[in-house]
């Protein structure tokens, strides 16, 4: 009796095993989730680590790259780790263009999306910045966990009219590297103090924030997918694990009297700053 009183630990034991093993949890990362390509054909490789099935579905504006170079249909599967070759045609007759594709697990727990831009190479200079105003058009934040995943239920997308004062964030290019920024997603107007660069052969856009406090600054370095003089739409992790991704649209200039009008503003929030001199 006591042998296979034994046997049936045993036996529980492995059941229990295997048990947990059926039910480990899924996991998908990338090398990247944003890719930018150049004007010409091009080809840019992602890396999948996974531990589990996947599936790729392709937006339906993606008739101008492909995956794997093959077009075999709208949906592509994978096991574990691969490499994923995305291949662009050449840009023609239009500036820019963005697609994406979403990897998603067999069980379907997991979805990972990655967001394709591709546009003209005429290099934005700092000058062509200077005393400009960009609104922002749509805002995206997301979480990811441990792993990189990205949590759905973090994921939030925001539509604003760029050229609407009263909604959404408006950023204010000034002389000299400096500018400010509304935010209006307050009950009223926030102005922050910012300083930035833009280095348009790393296609990298720096930007120093105040914070509330007025005591500290931010900073940001944001991989720009697009820079153009009218629109610039880049993606950075403002905190982390905590993902932003922006597009600015170009609404105008700005005014001496207005620029005077948003400094002032800014210099008088509640704090012990500020820590920029303007």
């Amino acid at each position: 009796m006591k042998k296979v009183s034994n046997w049936l630990k045993t036996m529980a034991f492995i059941m229990v095993l295997l048990s947990f093993a059926s039910c480990k949890k899924e996991q998908i990362t990338l090398s990247q989730y944003e890719l930018w390509f150049p004007e010409a054909a091009n080809v840019q490789d992602i890396q999948v680590t996974a531990n589990c099935d996947w599936t790729i579905s392709i937006d339906d504006n993606a008739d101008w790259y492909v995956i794997n170079n093959t077009t075999d249909a709208s949906v592509m599967s994978g096991s574990g780790n691969a490499t994923i070759a995305v291949v662009v045609e050449p840009l023609d007759n239009v500036l820019e263009r963005t697609s994406s594709f979403t990897i998603t697990s067999a069980k379907g727990k997991i979805q990972v999306k990655v967001t394709i831009s591709q546009n003209t190479t005429e290099p934005v200079e700092l000058q062509s910045l200077t005393n400009m105003v960009f609104g922002v058009s749509n805002v995206a934040h997301w979480n990811t966990d441990y792993f990189d995943q990205v949590i759905e239920e973090s994921y939030q997308s925001f539509d604003f009219d760029p050229n609407d004062t009263t909604t959404g964030f408006r950023m204010y290019f000034l002389e000299d590297g400096q500018g400010v920024q509304r935010d209006n997603m307050h009950s009223d107007p926030v102005y922050y103090l910012f300083q930035y660069s833009y280095d348009p052969i790393a296609r990298n856009l720096h930007v120093e924030f105040e914070t509330l406090s007025d005591t500290v600054s931010e900073v940001y370095d944001a991989p720009v997918l697009t820079a153009r003089e009218d629109l610039f739409h880049f993606c950075h992790e403002y905190k982390p694990k905590f993902w932003e991704r922006a597009d600015m649209q170009k609404v105008g200039t700005v005014a001496a009297q207005e620029k005077s009008l948003i400094i002032r503003k800014a210099k008088k929030r509640d704090g012990k700053g500020p820590v920029f001199q303007f």
